[in-house]
Formats: structure tokens, C-alpha cells, sequence
């Protein structure tokens, strides 16, 4: 008796025993064999089925939550991603990968819209769910933004009368000393009554020597006494037809006019460029039009000495725009140091023919602009 209640007692701890003091007592056994890859399918009986809204479908999801990258559009980047992913056996969406690149933005993007896409209804082959995997197309293409309806000021009698009037500005006592052309540019904005306001000189003021020297150099009062009376002339001017935004009348964007005092001045000649068209010149490729500020300004490689130095600063570049759309006659009217200077003349001299040039009562015309580009580190 005592023998049996021992054997039961020792059977009953030994099945009570965790199985990690069983395993231990035992041979260990081998490994269970890795699991096969699950099978992926390119075309089963019935296919995965998107399971957007009832009235969605892949195609509106993805066209819904795309988003254009900003440097894709600076670049001008466009065209189509194929991206490829697998519809798990649970419609769970996994190893997605782009299967034929465009541009690394816009790869990125099309991966990210398709990994936030829901849960599918898996396929089936043989009435069993399937891993299933599905190429799709994400298109990728530049609209230009509807823009409101605007107008640029008009001089009153046009481009031609404005020139006439810059072309007679009287010539100031104070220059009669050197006897010399001078020339200064003036920055000013139209109130939306079409009034100047604000005309301040920009960049140093110009002499051109006269054909025999000067008595004596122009003092510093002198050269101020210049420079207020081109600023006057510039306010003095009539008002012009204002700026207008969907049919009212706004405050105009910056403009800029040159003066010039010469004590012979030549007659108005058709052959000077106007200081502005009917239809500005159009740049850039057709997908991706601009103005032509725009144009120079995304040509224009921020030096890396200045950066070194933290250079900033805002260069105005003058420049004429011809009758077949290439850039011509360009200098600096106000500097910012010499490599500044250059990177902005560079990306000048960079511009392609304009897709159409400036025209004016429909036909192309010379058209000349003295435009700011400035130069800031973030």
C-alpha cells in the first residue's frame, strides 16, 4: 500500500510540473519548419474590391488626397507615378513601391496616398481570400490656380504719352554745373485713385560726362538737389487709371520709372522701349507659364560665398524685354554687393526666348523693367 500511494504521489507531481521542468527531463525536439511565403497573386477569379464610399472608387480616392508637392511645382515637375502595392488576404494594403519613378517628390507622394488608403475587400481564387497585387497610375498635372480678375494701371494716353512725359522732364539748375546727363530711377505705388505716392530715389544717381570736362564735380547739395526734383517730377505726374482687383479699384504693386536730365535731350523716338504693353511677355514652358520676375528670380543661385558670409541684400536689375521676346540692355541700377549682383545678371542672361513677347495694340513692342530681387537667408 505504501508502494502504490508513493507512485501515485511521484505521478502526480510529475504531471503538475510547469513544462519548462518537463522540457528539461526530456529531448529537446527540433525546430518547427518556417512558415511557406504567402502567395501572391497577380489575376484571381475575383478581384479586390475598393471599399471607398458607395459612390467612390480608387481612382476618386486617389485624386481626392493627392497632394502636389511645392518643390515639384518650383521644379515644374509633372507627368505620371506607377506605384504597386499588395491587397493582403485580410484587404489590408502592404508592400507598396513605386514601379516606375518620376521625380522623388512625387514618387513620395503617391506612396504616401496609397498607404493611407482603407482596408480593400481581398480577392478570392477557389473561394478562398488571396494576397493580390494591383499596379495603378497617379497622375500628377500643373493647372495654373484660378486667379482673380486684374488689371494693371494705365498712364493716361498710354505708354507712348508716358514716355513723352518722362522724356521732358525739365532740366534742374543744380546739374548745369557739370552739364552732364543724369539719370535716376524712382520707386513709387499708385493710391487706388491712380495718385503717386511714396516716390523715393532707388540706387545712386547716374552722370553721363559731357563731351568736354566739367568746370568742377558736382557737390554733394547739388546731386540732392537732382534727386528732389526727379522725385518731384515723379508726383507731380497726372493720375493714372488705377490698378483694379475683379473690377475695383486698388492700390498698384511697385513700380519703378527712370529719370533723365540732359541738357540736350534727344526727340522721342519710337525706337525706345516702352515702360509697359497691352499683354506682358509670357516665359517659361506651356505647362508651366510665368511672368518674367518669376522666371529670373527661380534661375537665380543664392552665391555660396554670401551665404558663408550671410550677404543679404536686394538687387534692382533694369533690362528691356525686345519685340522678339529676348532680354537685352541689362544693368544694375542698385546694388548689393558684387556677387549678388552677378548670380541676378547670370540668371538675366539665362532667360530662354519669351513663348509670346510684349505686345501692345497687338503688335510686339519693346518693353523695359527695372524689377527688385531680393536675397534673404532663413
Amino acid at each position: 500500500m505504501k508502494k502504490r500511494w508513493y507512485c501515485g504521489m511521484v505521478a502526480a507531481l510529475l504531471l503538475a510540473a510547469p513544462p519548462l521542468l518537463f522540457a528539461q527531463t526530456t529531448t529537446p525536439t527540433a525546430p518547427a519548419p518556417t512558415a511557406p511565403a504567402e502567395q501572391v497573386y497577380t489575376f484571381v477569379e475575383q478581384m479586390p474590391t475598393f471599399k471607398g464610399s458607395r459612390t467612390d472608387s480608387i481612382m476618386a480616392y486617389i485624386r481626392r488626397n493627392t497632394r502636389y508637392p511645392d518643390e515639384a511645382l518650383k521644379a515644374g515637375a509633372s507627368g505620371k507615378v506607377f506605384v504597386t502595392f499588395v491587397v493582403n488576404k485580410q484587404g489590408l494594403v502592404e508592400q507598396v513601391r513605386v514601379a516606375r519613378p518620376l521625380q522623388d517628390d512625387l514618387d513620395k507622394e503617391a506612396v504616401r496616398v496609397i498607404q493611407s488608403m482603407p482596408a480593400w475587400q481581398p480577392g478570392q481564387q477557389n473561394g478562398q481570400p488571396v494576397a493580390v497585387a494591383i499596379t495603378v497610375p497617379i497622375s500628377f498635372v500643373m493647372q495654373a490656380p484660378a486667379q482673380p480678375a486684374a488689371a494693371a494701371p494705365k498712364y493716361p494716353g498710354g505708354p507712348e504719352a508716358l514716355l513723352a512725359y518722362l522724356a521732358a522732364a525739365p532740366y534742374p539748375e543744380a546739374a548745369r554745373a557739370t552739364e552732364a546727363d543724369v539719370r535716376l530711377f524712382i520707386r513709387f505705388k499708385l493710391d487706388a485713385t491712380g495718385k503717386v505716392m511714396g516716390a523715393k530715389i532707388i540706387g545712386p544717381l547716374m552722370r553721363k560726362p559731357a563731351a568736354t570736362p566739367p568746370p568742377r564735380p558736382a557737390t554733394e547739395a547739388e546731386n540732392l538737389e537732382v534727386e528732389q526734383a526727379a522725385v518731384a517730377y515723379i508726383q507731380a505726374m497726372p493720375a493714372w487709371a488705377p490698378a483694379t482687383l475683379d473690377g475695383a479699384a486698388v492700390e498698384s504693386e511697385q513700380l519703378v520709372l527712370p529719370i533723365i536730365f540732359s541738357p540736350n535731350p534727344a526727340p522721342n523716338s519710337a525706337a525706345k522701349p516702352y515702360p509697359y504693353a497691352d499683354q506682358a511677355p509670357v516665359f517659361g514652358a506651356e505647362a508651366t507659364r510665368m511672368d518674367i520676375q518669376t522666371s529670373i528670380q527661380r534661375a537665380i543661385k543664392y552665391p555660396a560665398q554670401a551665404l558663408r558670409n550671410q550677404v543679404e541684400g536686394t538687387v534692382y536689375l533694369y533690362f528691356v524685354v525686345n519685340e522678339t521676346g529676348a532680354l537685352e540692355q541689362m544693368q544694375v541700377v542698385r546694388s548689393a554687393g558684387t556677387e549678388l549682383n552677378q548670380a541676378v545678371l547670370e540668371a538675366a542672361r539665362s532667360q530662354p526666348v519669351a513663348l509670346t513677347p510684349p505686345r501692345y495694340q497687338g503688335k510686339p513692342v519693346k518693353v523695359f523693367y527695372v524689377l527688385p530681387f531680393s536675397f534673404r537667408i532663413r
